[in-house]
């Protein structure tokens, strides 16, 4: 009965602790704060006011003017994380790119969670090329896995007869990095057979026949809580 009763205690503890590991509602523009960080590659840390940023595909080049009035150009390839304080006007941003479409309003399979007090950019590359930020979107259980925004993952439909784009909540694609590797990019299409790739070392994971893309920060969570300490 006490194995019993220590095992429920610990599924309902992970429960808990999956339900508070979402992935984060992306931004599709640069958060609109001036106030912010840049950690780079060397250690250093400058913090201050955001003047600039310049983005194509993701971040390239960030400008800060620090505490002495000093300004500082840095580009991506130099910077581990960058972070964008939260403020009024992103959190009106957040609410404002959610209520964009009546469809993004009604869609439930996406990611919801904001920050409570930075959005986290952190450099990468895609297929090995130039560095760029792309926004994280779980911190705080990234240990494995980091799941960056695509900020070009974006649908264009038909509405009325007019041709409407739209990113923002509904996600078709995502870039996962596992043990600080390559992304790889996963969407609705190629989810089950990339869940295997990103998953199948994992017992508590394999047992899940029909996995959604949906639920891809679940999948993180339980993975983290289960079976980290494997690698």
């Amino acid at each position: 009965m006490k194995f019993l009763k220590t095992t429920i205690v610990a599924f309902f503890g992970i429960c808990l602790s999956l339900s508070a590991q979402e992935l984060q509602q992306p931004l599709e523009e640069v958060p609109m704060s001036n106030r912010g960080y840049a950690l780079l590659k060397t250690g250093e840390v400058i913090e201050g006011k955001i003047l600039t940023t310049t983005s194509t595909r993701g971040i390239t080049k960030v400008k800060l003017e620090d505490e002495f009035g000093e300004s500082h150009t840095i580009s991506a390839e130099n910077i581990h994380e960058f972070a964008v304080a939260m403020n009024g006007a992103v959190r009106l941003q957040y609410a404002m790119e959610r209520g964009s479409s009546v469809k993004k309003l009604l869609t439930k399979n996406q990611p919801t969670a904001k920050p409570e007090d930075f959005i986290v950019f952190r450099n990468t590359s895609l297929n090995g090329e130039n560095e760029l930020l792309l926004q994280l979107l779980n911190p705080g259980f990234d240990d494995v896995f980091e799941v960056f925004y695509d900020p070009f993952a974006r649908k264009t439909t038909a509405l009325g007869g007019e041709y409407i784009t739209w990113t923002g909540d509904k996600h078709r694609a995502f870039f996962v990095s596992k043990n600080g590797g390559p992304l790889i990019k996963v969407k609705n299409g190629n989810y089950k057979d990339e869940f295997a790739n990103l998953f199948g070392d994992c017992d508590q994971l394999t047992s899940i026949k029909k996995p959604r893309l949906e639920d891809l920060g679940q999948h993180i969570a339980l993975y983290s809580a289960s079976c980290s300490f494997q690698n």
